[in-house]
C-alpha cells in the first residue's frame, strides 16, 4: 500500500525565516515538539525541534537551527518502507514531499498503525484462520481455492517465515466460525486456530 493513502495533513508549519515565537506558537497550536520548515521558494527545509529552540530569544530566527533529515518519504512509498524507516530512525514523523521537495504532508506512527490496521481488515467484520504450511510455492493455493469454492470473500491475508514453514493469518468475511472449520475439516485443512473478529 502507498503512503499517500494516508497522508496526514494536520502539521505544524513555518518558514525558515520566522523567529523563535512564531513557530512555538504553531507547535503549540497542534501539539507538537516539532514543525516542518520551508524555505524562501517553500520547498521542504528540514525540521525544527521545541528541545533545540525554547531556550532561544523570541525574537532570534530558526534558520541556523533547521535540521534536513536523512530520510523523507514520497505519495508512492510504500508503508512498509514507512515503517521500516520508523523502526531504524526512533524519529517522530517524517515528511511526505515531491521530487521537487514540495511539502505533502507528514506520516507519523498513528497513520503506520492506522494504515496496518486496514491492511489486516481488523477494521471489518469477519473470521480469521490461522496455519502453518511448508513455505514452499503453491501451498497457500489449496486453501485459497476451497475458501473461494465456499463462497467465502478473502479480506486479508499475511505470512511470517518460522524454520521452513509460513505462518499464515487469513481473514474471511463469514462470521460462522464452526461452519468455516466444518469446511476445513471436510477439505482436511489443519489449522492453529478460528477466531471471530467483529471489526469496528
Amino acid at each position: 500500500m502507498l503512503v499517500k493513502n494516508w497522508v496526514n495533513k494536520d502539521y505544524p508549519c513555518v518558514n525558515s525565516t520566522d523567529d523563535v515565537k512564531t513557530v512555538l506558537n504553531e507547535m503549540r497550536k497542534h501539539r507538537s515538539n516539532y514543525a516542518l520548515v520551508k524555505d524562501n521558494d517553500g520547498k521542504f527545509a528540514g525540521f525544527v525541534y521545541k528541545s533545540t529552540i525554547a531556550n532561544l530569544r523570541l525574537d532570534e530566527r530558526i534558520s541556523e537551527f533547521v535540521v534536513f533529515p536523512d530520510f523523507y518519504v514520497h505519495l508512492n512509498s510504500h508503508v512498509e518502507e514507512a515503517a521500516l524507516t520508523f523502526l531504524e530512525t526512533h524519529e517522530p514523523c517524517l515528511a511526505v514531499v515531491t521530487e521537487n521537495l514540495d511539502i505533502e504532508g507528514i506520516v507519523t506512527l498513528q497513520e503506520i498503525l492506522e494504515a496496518f490496521i486496514e491492511l489486516t481488515a481488523m477494521d471489518e467484520a469477519g473470521t480469521r484462520i490461522f496455519l502453518k504450511l511448508p513455505d514452499i510455492p503453491g501451498q497457500l493455493k489449496e486453501l485459497i481455492d476451497i475458501l473461494a469454492a465456499s463462497k467465502m470473500n478473502i479480506l486479508s491475508i499475511t505470512t511470517l517465515k518460522e524454520d521452513g514453514y509460513r505462518k499464515i493469518s487469513v481473514k474471511v468475511d463469514m462470521t460462522d466460525t464452526e461452519a468455516i472449520a466444518k469446511i476445513l475439516r471436510a477439505n482436511e485443512i489443519t489449522y492453529d486456530h478460528i477466531a471471530r473478529e467483529e471489526g469496528f
